[in-house]
């Protein structure tokens, strides 16, 4: 599925467009539930960041024997915003999202994702991440989602 050098790219997590505040995302529970659920996490809350101030989450989580996974999570509107893994390959990223999709927002069916290569495509639609299946089974939905933006 992805070789020796996988393709890196930023994924980004948000609920459903039709519905930006199913999540109710709050930073610090979302800091609270990565802390207690990757040993040895790190997470920073910082403010007032971008264009308009927002608020935003960055962590770093262990998501295998010495890999680390950085991310991002922002709420530019109260209760509103999205999750992002920097640099990540499409089974890193599978990692992370599985854990978010079963342990973080309120049901599986809301979550959605792009990518920095289909952003810089000019592809702005939105692909649901499965409902169910593990690590390797979203590792590949990431990966064809990587395929099909022409980023491999």
């Amino acid at each position: 599925m992805t070789g020796h050098n996988p393709t890196h790219t930023t994924f980004s997590f948000a609920p459903p467009t039709d519905d930006a505040l199913a999540w109710h995302l709050r930073l610090d529970d979302l800091a609270e539930k990565i802390t207690q659920s990757f040993p040895g996490a790190f997470t920073q809350l910082q403010h007032e960041l971008g264009p308009r101030d927002a608020d935003a989450l960055s962590f770093a989580v262990q998501v295998s024997d010495g890999e680390w996974l950085e991310g991002l999570a922002t709420t530019p509107y109260e209760g509103m915003g999205s999750v992002m893994v920097l640099d990540a390959s499409a089974a890193e990223a599978a990692v992370f999202a599985v854990w978010l999709r079963d342990s973080f927002i309120p049901s599986p069916e809301l979550i959605e994702f792009t990518s920095e290569f289909a952003l810089n495509n000019g592809d702005t639609s939105t692909w649901k991440l499965p409902r169910s299946g593990p690590a390797g089974e979203i590792a590949e939905a990431l990966q064809q989602h990587i395929d099909s933006v022409g980023a491999s």
